[in-house]
C-alpha cells in the first residue's frame, strides 16, 4: 500500500497499474485457498513459488524508484516547517499566557485596591462602633454599680482578626474582664455590653428585647440600679423579662420598671394546662369557679397561694418588718401582720406630715385608708381562721360555699386597701432606704410621707 500510495503520489502509471494488478491477482489466489477445487487446481502453482511477484514488476519498480531519486531533497525544507510549525504554536501559547498575566496582574491591582478600600472603611466603621460602644458600655456600667465603679472604663480594640476587651480595675490598668472582676461584674458586664451593642447596631429599631434570668448573679443593691437602667436609657424599647426570682420579680415591680398590669407571675404548670397564671383577675375568678362547684378546699388552696404571694410583695413594696430569717421562708401568718402594721405606720406618718403642711384633704385621705384597712382587718381576723381549717382534712369543718363566700369578701376588700383604684398596681414606698412617699404607679394615691420643717 506504500508502494501504491507513492506511485499515485508521483503520477507513476505503469507502476501504479502493475502494484494494483499484483493486488487483483493475490485476491483472486485468496478466493481460490477458500475452496478445495481452487487449492488442487493451484498445486502446479503452490509448488513453483506462488508467492513470487509478476514478471516485469522489478523493472516497473526500478522505474518508479529512478522517479523519485531524481526529486530533490525536501527533508531540510520538511525539518524547516516542523520546527517552525512547533514555533508558532508554542509562540501563540506564549503570547496567550503573557495576556493571562496581565489580565491577572490588573485583576489583582483592583482587587488589592477594592481590598485596602474595604479595610479602611471596615477598619474606620469598627473604631467608631468600638468607640461608641466601649462608651456606653462604659456608662451602662457605671450606672449599674453607682457609687462603686464610678471611673470605670473599657477598651475594645481589633487585633489579629479577634477583638480585644478590656476594662479597668480601680484605676490600676485595663485588664480582660475574668482577670480581676467576680462572677457578678462579669454577668453585669455582659448585660451592659449586649445593651451598648444594640443601641448602636440597631439604634431606634431597638424596641423588642427578651431577657432570661440575666441578673442572676448581681446582688439585689445592683439589681435596683439595672432597672434604673433599662428606665432612663431605653424608653423606647420593650422589654421581657423572665425570671424564677421571686425577688427579682419584685424589685423590678417596686423600681417601677414593671407595674401590675404589665407583669405575670406563674405559680404552676402542668402539660395539660399550660402555665398557671398568679394575677388578681384570675385567681379571684379561678376562686369564684371552685366555689361554684361547691370545691371549698380547692377555693381556699387558692387563696391562701395568692394571700402568700401578695404578702411577700407588699413586705417589700412597703419596707415591712417581719423576723428575720436566714432561709428567707416566711409564712403567711409572719408576713401579713408585718405588712398590715407597716401600712397603719405609713398612713399615720402621711396624715402627720399633711397637718404639718396645712393640707386637710391629704390628711382626711390618709386617715380614711388607716380607717379602712382597721376595719378591714378586723372583719379578716373574724374570718381567716376558716382558711387554714377549710385547706386540711377536718371531720368536723365541712364548709359549704356560703361558709366561705365571707372569708372570700373579707381577704379581698383587705387587699383593696393596699391597691390602687384607678391603675390596680400595689402601693409602694419610694424611696426604699428613707422613703419619702406611698405611692402607686399611676400616683393616684401618692401619699407624701415629709413634714414641713419647723
Amino acid at each position: 500500500m506504500a508502494g501504491y500510495r507513492v506511485a499515485a503520489g508521483q503520477n507513476h502509471a505503469a507502476s501504479r497499474l502493475a502494484i494494483e494488478g499484483w493486488g487483483k491477482e493475490l485476491e483472486g489466489l485468496r478466493a481460490d485457498l477458500g475452496k478445495m477445487e481452487g487449492i488442487i487446481g493451484l498445486k502446479p502453482r503452490l509448488t513453483s513459488g506462488w508467492a513470487g511477484p509478476p514478471k516485469d514488476f522489478a523493472d516497473v519498480l526500478a522505474s518508479l524508484v529512478a522517479t523519485v531519486e531524481s526529486k530533490p531533497d525536501q527533508t531540510a525544507t520538511v525539518d524547516a516547517q516542523t520546527f517552525l510549525s512547533a514555533a508558532q504554536l508554542r509562540l501563540d501559547d506564549y503570547r496567550e499566557a503573557m495576556r493571562r498575566k496581565q489580565r491577572a496582574e490588573a485583576a489583582s491591582q483592583a482587587a488589592k485596591v477594592a481590598y485596602d478600600a474595604y479595610c479602611t472603611v471596615m477598619e474606620e466603621e469598627l473604631d467608631a462602633l468600638y468607640q461608641d460602644v466601649q462608651e456606653d458600655f462604659s456608662t451602662f456600667y457605671r450606672l449599674i454599680n453607682e457609687g462603686d465603679e464610678e471611673k470605670f472604663t473599657a477598651k475594645l480594640s481589633p487585633t489579629a482578626g479577634k477583638l480585644d476587651f478590656s476594662v479597668n480595675f480601680y484605676e490600676r490598668g485595663l485588664f480582660p474582664p475574668a482577670a480581676f472582676h467576680s462572677e457578678r461584674h462579669q454577668d453585669g458586664m455582659g448585660v451592659c455590653l449586649y445593651l451598648a451593642l444594640m443601641k448602636r447596631l440597631s439604634g431606634d429599631k431597638f424596641t423588642l428585647a427578651l431577657l432570661d434570668d440575666v441578673v442572676m448573679s448581681v446582688d439585689s443593691g445592683h439589681r435596683y440600679q439595672f432597672c434604673k437602667l433599662l428606665k432612663t436609657h431605653f424608653t423606647n424599647t420593650q422589654f421581657v423579662i423572665t425570671t424564677h426570682d421571686r425577688l427579682w420579680a419584685e424589685q423590678m415591680r417596686s423600681a417601677g420598671l414593671v407595674t401590675g398590669k404589665t407583669s405575670l407571675s406563674f405559680h404552676g404548670w402542668t402539660v395539660e394546662t399550660g402555665p398557671l397564671v398568679e394575677s388578681n383577675a384570675e385567681v379571684w375568678d379561678d376562686i369564684a369557679a371552685a366555689l361554684a362547684k361547691n370545691k371549698v378546699p380547692e377555693a381556699a388552696g387558692t387563696l391562701r397561694r395568692h394571700l402568700e404571694f401578695v404578702a411577700r410583695r407588699l413586705a417589700d413594696n412597703l419596707g415591712a418588718s417581719p423576723i428575720f430569717k436566714s432561709d428567707g421562708n416566711y409564712e403567711l401568718g409572719e408576713l401579713l401582720p408585718s405588712v398590715l402594721v407597716r401600712l397603719r405606720e405609713l398612713c399615720g406618718k402621711a396624715a402627720d406630715a399633711a397637718q404639718s403642711w396645712g393640707n386637710s384633704a391629704e390628711k382626711d385621705a390618709a386617715l380614711e385608708r388607716k380607717k379602712l384597712l382597721s376595719t378591714c382587718n378586723g372583719a379578716v381576723n373574724v374570718e381567716q381562721w376558716a382558711v387554714n381549717k377549710a385547706v386540711h382534712y377536718n371531720e368536723w369543718a365541712n364548709f359549704g360555699r356560703k361558709d366561705f363566700e365571707p372569708v372570700i369578701a373579707a381577704f379581698l376588700e383587705l387587699l383593696g386597701c393596699f391597691r390602687c383604684d384607678g391603675c390596680e398596681s400595689w402601693l409602694y414606698i419610694t424611696p426604699r432606704g428613707h422613703p419619702d412617699s406611698v405611692r402607686c404607679s399611676c400616683s393616684r394615691v401618692n401619699l407624701n410621707l415629709k413634714s414641713k420643717g419647723k
